[in-house]
């Protein structure tokens, strides 16, 4: 799937599923599937990959992945009780707030530990949805812990769960 559409899906779905605002910085004036919507998160998602230095994977892309068994940690950054309810499987939970500014040293401590100790096993970290930061905050620790392969996965759970795939509860 591309990115493009990838980004466009998610935004979309997540608009609708928060009645069409939310977190995101849209005014409340523009429609919740209008293309101002999806450029505007599209727009932010690639100024906060440039300015943190680490990549984009689709939610296909981590589909093969799994499906291929690939050797990687997949971290979700949601809630505690978001995590139970529903997760990419083999993913761990690690809750970090949306704003670099909120994360205190010791949930900084616990991402930074459920991140592993190989700094060059692809890192995949994800939170709910395009318009959800957790995921790019852990990206930013994890680069800033010397990782060199971080992967966020904008679309999130919500993503993985459009797409039609399993996810793992607890």
């Amino acid at each position: 799937m591309k990115l493009s559409k990838l980004i466009k899906l998610s935004t979309l779905s997540t608009f609708t599923l928060m009645g069409g605002g939310g977190s995101c910085s849209i005014p409340a004036d523009v429609k919740p599937h209008s293309e101002l919507a999806a450029e505007e998160a599209a727009m932010n998602l690639v100024k906060d990959t440039a300015s943190g230095g680490y990549d984009l994977i689709s939610t296909e892309d981590i589909k093969k992945k799994l499906d291929a068994e690939e050797d990687m940690v997949i971290i979700d950054t949601m809630p505690e009780d978001s995590y139970r309810k529903n997760h990419i499987p083999g993913a761990v939970g690690a809750v970090l707030p949306g704003k670099m500014e909120e994360v205190d040293p010791e949930r900084r401590a616990a991402f930074v530990k459920a991140l592993g100790e190989d700094k060059n096993k692809p890192v995949i970290i994800y939170c709910g949805r395009v318009s959800c930061y957790r995921s790019h905050v852990g990206a930013l620790i994890a680069k800033e812990e010397g990782f060199t392969n971080v992967l966020r996965h904008p679309g999130g759970i919500d993503a993985w769960l459009e797409a039609g795939y399993k996810a793992e509860s607890k």
